[in-house]
């Protein structure tokens, strides 16, 4: 199903390419909070200055499939404290025996490492799955051609 509506949604981008300028204040109301592009944004999700060179069908499954090539530096983990508190973001290793965790909001937590007791990583990206139900199909065209944009 999930295919059919990216290959739906890449017909419709191809037939009739979106309108930048609306594009851009799609991206800052949904994406800029994760994402940069152009200086503009947040860097906790992967950079996108370079989406332009991946093409519209490699934006077409990251967008609407999310979960499909996630790096590893870019997956949710969560640790749960010895004290039963739990924490959800992305990860990083501090050398002085903390992590940092980064929430979807770009709030970052810092715990020491020993007050942890488990730290579970999962295969699912952070990026919402539903962005085919948040954006309509006209949308996606407008923020397709803003990311497209060179």
């Amino acid at each position: 199903e999930t295919d059919k509506l990216i290959a739906e949604r890449f017909a419709a981008v191809q037939q009739a390419p979106g309108n930048p300028e609306n594009g851009r204040l799609l991206f800052q109301k949904n994406c800029q909070v994760c994402h940069q592009l152009r200086g503009e944004g947040k860097q906790v999700g992967p950079n996108l200055d370079g989406v332009a060179g991946r093409g519209l069908q490699r934006l077409m499954e990251d967008v609407l499939a999310p979960s499909r090539n996630v790096d590893a530096a870019f997956r949710t983990t969560t640790l749960v404290t010895k004290d039963g508190r739990a924490f959800s973001g992305l990860a990083k290793d501090l050398p002085d025996g903390q992590i940092s965790l980064t929430d979807i909001q770009a709030k970052e937590t810092v715990l020491a490492a020993a007050d942890v007791e488990e730290r579970t990583q999962s295969p699912a990206s952070p990026m919402p799955a539903n962005f085919s139900e948040l954006l309509t199909a006209e949308q996606l065209r407008d923020l397709s051609a803003w990311l497209l944009k060179k």
